[in-house]
């Protein structure tokens, strides 16, 4: 009489099932990884869609005027505050204990539309340079994650609009202190260039002062601090830089360098734009109306 055996899978019938999964895997987590990004990405410019409606708002109670590039998000009692306090500049960004007190921040209450997906994740994979003198280096000292409170800067030559002899003085005297101290701005209707010219965008948290195809041009001399976009826009040195828009959507992590920004323009629209290296960024983005580049003959930074 015979025994009724099992029906099993011989070692090859496993062995091929196991290379299909692989197989499907292997195309299928490049797609989801594809999606996630650009879905990343959809939520950033959701954010910054955002911005530009705030931007309107303030600017409607305001008598047409932007807020100042320099305290829109933090006010400067706050900044100036932290810097007395061992806060450098640059970790304004990822100090979490002081919450926003700037002038466009009634308009924005919702704290989530400040950090893009992507600029966390990437974050979350850093540590802080400075940590040892941080405030919060009990979180791990050297090695302290950074915890990013926003992402997102406003153009500095929208929101800061100082006399021309400003650039006369040195910028730390108290003579300097005494023209900023009305936080001088432009008025919307200045602005003859709003659907060129970049309101509020992404920044990098890192320094890229060269990319492939650039030459002598420099892109960043630094990264996210304060939370305006300072594009350099001395024609008198042209491959100089400062800030700039991010580079890390539409690409993978380790090709960071080499993508877009996400950036809502003066009339509203938002738009994935590749950033330009030296004078080009202020000459194409950062001009909010023809003819500002001959403010102060030029020699404005």
């Amino acid at each position: 009489m015979q025994k009724n055996r099992k029906a099993g899978f011989t070692l090859v019938e496993l062995l091929v099932v196991i290379s299909i999964i692989a197989l499907l895997m292997g195309v299928l987590l490049p797609a989801l990884s594809t999606a996630r990004s650009r879905a990343q990405t959809i939520v950033c410019a959701f954010n910054l869609k955002s911005y530009g409606a705030a931007l309107y708002m303030y600017a409607g109670a305001n008598e047409d005027k932007t807020p100042f590039s320099f305290s829109w998000l933090y006010s400067m009692k706050t900044i100036d505050a932290g810097v007395a306090n061992g806060i450098p500049e640059e970790c304004r960004w990822h100090y979490d204990l002081d919450k926003p007190d700037g002038t466009l921040w009634p308009y924005l209450k919702n704290i989530n539309a400040h950090i893009c997906p992507t600029f966390k994740s990437l974050a979350k994979n850093a540590t802080c340079w400075n940590a040892d003198n941080h405030p919060r280096a009990a979180r791990g000292s050297s090695g302290m994650p950074y915890k990013p409170t926003y992402c997102y800067s406003m153009n500095r030559w929208l929101g800061f609009c100082p006399p021309g002899d400003y650039y006369l003085v040195s910028s730390d005297s108290p003579q300097a202190a005494a023209m900023l101290a009305p936080e001088p701005s432009l008025k919307l209707s200045q602005v003859r260039r709003s659907a060129l010219c970049c309101a509020f965008s992404e920044q990098n948290f890192w320094i890229l002062l060269h990319r492939e195809g650039d030459g002598s041009k420099e892109y960043s001399e630094v990264g996210i601090g304060k939370n305006d976009l300072w594009l350099y826009a001395n024609h008198a040195w042209k491959d100089g830089a400062q800030g700039n828009l991010a580079t890390y959507h539409n690409v993978s992590a380790s090709k960071k360098n080499e993508g877009s920004a996400n950036v809502v323009f003066v009339d509203g629209h938002v738009s994935l734009t590749k950033g330009l290296a030296g004078y080009d960024a202020y000459w194409e983005y950062g001009r909010p109306y023809n003819g500002h580049e001959n403010f102060n003959g030029g020699q404005f930074w």
